[in-house]
């Protein structure tokens, strides 16, 4: 498996210039604003942002399929944050939002969990409610919703795996995920340093290294640091 070298190591030059070369051939490309970004929640309800931080980096990697109609699909969609970001970012894109709307093994175990998850699907539902037409919502097991859409032969452009945090899950989202990937599809694999759970196979990172190992050659890493991104070749 390629060597994951954070960013922060990469020469600042060359990262430099490829900034200015991607900025050169989208000229008519907004500027990212954060503040902009922050009027898409007003009025929406959250109880969490685990979320936000990643919008900057997002607005990088997505930049290319502004003016697209990109099929974008996320596993794990909680309250609708990051489905409202790639909605608002990515003007015409549709959204396919894959959730069992139960949460993790780490949400379950949480003291309030009684009373928070119970409601989850319906402040999802509402967060989102003005991008119904836009948005199918697959209230299933990741592992069926995604071969449901393999044998409905759908293809995607941008995947955002963030639903299961255990590693097993993880290797089998990405691996089911990746045949519905067009060529110069975007990939992003949240949570790739979280490390909340004491036993290593709970998290997602060796998920992600398993599955990074498996289709060697088959992709570019694009990204590399709490989230890793690549792109199929």
């Amino acid at each position: 498996m390629p060597r994951l070298e954070p960013a922060s190591k990469r020469p600042a030059k060359r990262q430099a210039a490829k900034s200015a070369k991607r900025a050169k051939a989208r000229p008519n490309s907004p500027a990212f604003s954060e503040a902009k970004a922050a009027t898409w929640f007003e009025g929406k309800t959250f109880a969490t942002d685990w979320t936000s931080w990643h919008f900057p980096n997002w607005a990088r990697l997505l930049a290319p399929y502004r003016g697209k109609r990109a099929r974008v699909m996320e596993i794990g969609s909680w309250e609708g944050r990051s489905a409202l970001f790639f909605l608002n970012y990515l003007p015409r894109a549709r959204v396919v939002c894959i959730d069992t709307f139960e949460g993790g093994q780490e949400h379950q175990a949480a003291a309030d969990s009684e009373d928070f998850l119970p409601h989850l699907e319906r402040r999802f539902e509402t967060n989102t409610a003005e991008f119904a037409d836009r948005i199918e919502k697959i209230k299933a097991r990741s592992g069926d919703a995604l071969a449901q859409l393999g044998i409905a032969n759908r293809r995607f452009d941008v995947a955002y795996i963030d639903g299961s945090h255990r590693a097993v899950d993880v290797y089998s989202d990405a691996a089911l995920t990746w045949p519905l990937m067009a060529s110069g599809a975007l990939v992003i694999f949240d949570d790739y340093q979280w490390e909340m759970m004491p036993a290593p196979l709970d998290n997602p990172k060796p998920g992600v290294d398993a599955f990074l190992a498996a289709f060697e050659g088959q992709y570019k890493v694009v990204h590399n640091d709490y989230q890793v991104a690549v792109v199929k070749r």
